[in-house]
């Protein structure tokens, strides 16, 4: 018969384990800014209105039920790995169809986000859509003053 301390040690570790699935860790300070092309954010707008923003808010303002994709949405994604982020779209979004974007489509949305909450602007060089490619790049933490208004 196992004891209640091991019990309770069991529990600490599923917990824990939920977490950290639902909270980005945070990434190490060497991870780089990511990058995006305006052409890669555009096509994720174009996405995000087909497949998101029915939920979401046409202007990622949420509803009661559905979270923003501004304010909190940076604070708590401020920092962690894009590919969290991106695996994390992938395997849960959109609600109706979860899974069913593609790699590619998933960094377009990635795209749109960054370009949506600022402090990362549009370059020459598109985001990767590979989870190693994310790996690295990290979601930058957007001071309130800083984020762009539409």
């Amino acid at each position: 018969m196992a004891s209640k301390s091991l019990y309770a040690a069991m529990a600490v570790l599923v917990v824990s384990a939920g977490v950290s699935e639902a909270r980005p860790m945070p990434a190490s300070r060497i991870s780089a800014l990511p990058v995006y092309t305006v052409g890669q954010a555009q096509a994720g707008g174009e996405l995000y209105k087909a497949a998101c923003a029915m939920c979401h808010g046409t202007h990622l303002e949420g509803t009661f039920d559905v979270p923003a994709l501004r304010g909190r949405f940076v604070t708590n994604w401020g920092d962690a790995p894009l590919s969290q982020l991106s695996s994390y779209i992938r395997r849960a979004m959109p609600l109706m169809a979860p899974g069913t974007l593609s790699e590619e489509d998933t960094a377009a949305l990635v795209a749109f986000l960054l370009q949506q909450n600022g402090g990362v602007e549009a370059g020459k060089t598109a985001l990767p859509s590979s989870e190693a490619g994310l790996r690295r790049m990290v979601f930058p933490v957007v001071s309130v003053a800083a984020r762009p208004r539409r």
